[in-house]
């Protein structure tokens, strides 16, 4: 046993020594993730009537927030976000025209839920004379400042439309009626 000792001994010194270099602090800097970007789901919807009577019949157009992709990336002084927003959008019997303009919001929340920021765009749909359907991709900027070493994760980015009193009451029961 006493033989066996000194070929044993360098086999446990190296693997404690592998052992310590595994939990060594790395030069690398942590992974940080970008702030979540979303559509507001009740916000995500907007029909135009004309007036506040809802009937299928007074429809000027439906549009729709279909989808958001993008990425960030971490700066000196914040994070810099570019993402596109995806809409379409149905052209109704009392759509004078081929165009219409949907205003609609892009906010940044803090993570104790205070809006920081909101910018009011205008989304704008053209139809052809051959469909009733239209979409559009708006590219969109947001920076968000950060502390040297403060992560975006808990931010969040949110888009949706700017509705009426009555768009909203519409939209809040079609929500009720689809949960």
């Amino acid at each position: 046993m006493t033989k066996a000792l000194p070929v044993l001994y360098p086999s446990v010194l190296c693997i404690a020594l592998l052992a310590l270099a595994a939990c060594a602090n790395t030069s690398e800097a942590p992974v940080r993730k970008c702030p979540q970007v979303a559509i507001l789901r009740p916000l995500e919807r907007v029909e135009d009537y004309g007036n506040d009577t809802v009937d299928s019949s007074t429809l000027v157009a439906v549009a729709v927030m279909q989808s958001l992709s993008g990425k960030c990336a971490y700066e000196s002084n914040g994070v810099d976000l570019n993402f596109t927003l995806s809409m379409k959008a149905e052209k109704g019997p009392n759509l004078g025209g081929n165009r219409i303009s949907f205003p609609y919001s892009v906010s940044v929340i803090t993570p104790d839920d205070k809006i920081i920021a909101k910018d009011m765009m205008t989304a704008t749909f053209t139809f052809d004379d051959k469909t009733k359907l239209a979409t559009t991709e708006e590219p969109l900027h947001v920076f968000l400042p950060l502390a040297k070493d403060e992560d975006a994760s808990t931010y969040r980015v949110l888009t949706g439309f700017q509705l009426t009193e009555s768009q909203l009451k519409a939209a809040r029961t079609r929500q009720t009626q689809s949960d």
